[in-house]
C-alpha cells in the first residue's frame, strides 16, 4: 500500500525478505487525484503515493543490494510541474490538473538523487507513451468527455510492448546518473528537472518530512 508511509515501510520490509540479489523494480504507481485529499500522515495523497512512498518502499532494498535496476513510469506531463516546499506536500497549491505533474516531477528528481546516490544500480526514468488507461478518471460531464479523448490513445498492449523492449535492454544509464526517456528515446532532461534551487528544496523537504514521520 503506498497510500501511507507506514503501509510503504511495511511494504519494503516484505520486498526485502522476498526479492533476490540481482531484481529490477518497476514504479508504476500512480494516482491522479480530482480534489485535495490529506492521508492519515497529514499529507496530500498524490504527494505520499506519487512521490514519497515509493522512495520509502525502495530504501530497504536498496540498502540490502537487492536491486540490480530501476525503472520509473513517470510522464510527459513533469515538463509542467513545479514545487512548493510550503505548499505541495500538504496540497495547498491543489489543483486537478498539475498536482500530478508536481508530484511526478519530485519523484523523478528524487529518482536521480538516488542514482547519484547508488551507481551500482542502473536507473532510469520515462514517459511511456499517452495510453488507454482509467488514470485521471472523473464522473459526470467531464469524465464522459475525457473516455471519449481516450478512445484516441495508444492501447494498454502497446504501451506494454514498448516497456518490454526497453527492459531487455543491457544498460539504461551510465553509473550513478538516471537518464530520461520519451517513450523509447532518450532525451535532455526537461528544464525544470535541471534547476538546481528546485531540486535542493525538494531534497530537503522530503528528507524533513521522512525524518519526521
Amino acid at each position: 500500500d503506498l497510500g501511507t508511509l507506514a503501509g510503504a515501510r511495511e511494504l519494503g520490509a516484505r520486498l526485502a525478505e522476498l526479492v533476490t540479489p540481482g531484481a529490477t523494480l518497476v514504479h508504476n504507481a500512480g494516482l491522479w487525484p480530482s480534489q485535495r485529499v490529506l492521508n492519515a500522515d497529514g499529507l496530500e495523497t498524490a504527494f505520499v503515493t506519487n512521490h514519497l512512498a515509493p522512495l520509502v518502499m525502495q530504501r530497504p532494498l536498496l540498502e540490502s543490494g537487492r536491486l540490480r535496476r530501476v525503472l520509473v513510469v513517470s510522464a510527459g506531463l513533469i515538463i509542467k510541474g513545479r514545487f512548493d516546499a510550503a505548499r505541495t506536500p500538504t496540497g495547498e497549491d491543489f489543483s486537478s490538473i498539475r498536482t500530478y505533474c508536481d508530484t511526478k516531477l519530485c519523484f523523478a528528481l528524487a529518482m536521480r538523487d538516488v542514482a547519484t546516490a547508488h551507481p551500482e544500480v542502473d536507473v532510469v526514468v520515462l514517459h511511456p507513451g499517452v495510453v488507454r488507461t482509467d488514470l485521471g478518471a472523473r464522473p459526470g460531464l467531464v469524465g464522459w468527455l475525457l473516455s471519449q479523448v481516450k478512445r484516441a490513445w495508444e492501447r494498454p498492449e502497446v504501451c506494454a510492448a514498448r516497456l518490454a523492449r526497453i527492459l531487455a535492454r543491457e544498460r539504461w544509464s551510465p553509473p550513478g546518473d538516471a537518464r530520461w526517456l520519451l517513450e523509447e528515446a532518450e532525451q535532455p532532461w526537461p528544464a525544470v528537472a535541471q534547476d538546481v534551487a528546485t531540486r535542493q528544496a525538494l531534497r530537503d523537504t522530503t528528507a524533513q518530512l521522512l525524518a519526521s514521520r
